[in-house]
């Protein structure tokens, strides 16, 4: 099948099964799989539009999964982080990212990244922390508690500073904005101008 006619099977099946079942609560897993084109906004976007379509006719609530591209761990998990079109990030409701810690390789923190409706209570000062334990034959997430985000980066080396330097002055060069270039290297604006300053 082309594309349009795997997307429009897929939801198809999606809408059967909800019926069927009498479902009201649907985990998709995953976003990448669903939308083939994801990177492609237009695509994404329109996917997007026939799954929330779904969820108003049918007073469905979604739970959707997206894997994040490779990213560095020194940095904080934001908006840019996430897997496919930045267009994406407007149709969804509330978005909480799952990210490694650098302290534990068996330690989780969950951190919100938006929230339509309700308190925003998990964000960078304060991020749920986990573990991954196998309690009887289920490996799940045990809450140990809450930190900042900054406790579970990694360091960066001096050769990741020099680089991320290296990497500001090339696009400033270029004549992209401070704002662009934060969202680019998914660093904060006040670092990118802090860097700009100390020329």
């Amino acid at each position: 099948m082309d594309v349009a006619n795997f997307e429009e099977a897929i939801i198809g099946n999606i809408e059967q099964a909800a019926l069927q079942t009498g479902a009201k609560v649907l985990i998709i897993d995953n976003l990448t799989y669903l939308c083939i084109a994801s990177e492609k906004g237009d695509v994404a976007g329109a996917l997007m539009f026939r799954l929330m379509a779904l969820k108003k006719k049918h007073g469905l609530s979604m739970l959707i999964l997206a894997h994040t591209p490779k990213r560095c761990l020194s940095n904080p998990i934001t908006q840019n982080d996430l897997a496919g079109s930045k267009k994406l990030y407007n149709f969804f409701d509330s978005v909480f990212a799952i990210g490694k810690s650098a302290k534990d390789s068996n330690l989780r923190y969950i951190k919100q990244l938006k929230v339509r409706y309700g308190n925003y209570t998990y964000d960078s000062d304060n991020v749920i922390v986990s573990s991954i334990e196998k309690i009887g034959t289920f490996l799940q997430f045990v809450n140990i508690g809450y930190a900042t985000e900054k406790e579970h980066l990694k360091e960066p080396s001096e050769k990741d500073v020099s680089q991320e330097i290296e990497n500001v002055k090339l696009l400033s060069g270029q004549g992209k904005s401070i704002r662009d270039i934060a969202k680019e290297l998914n660093v904060s604006k006040s670092k990118v101008g802090r860097i700009l300053k100390q020329d």
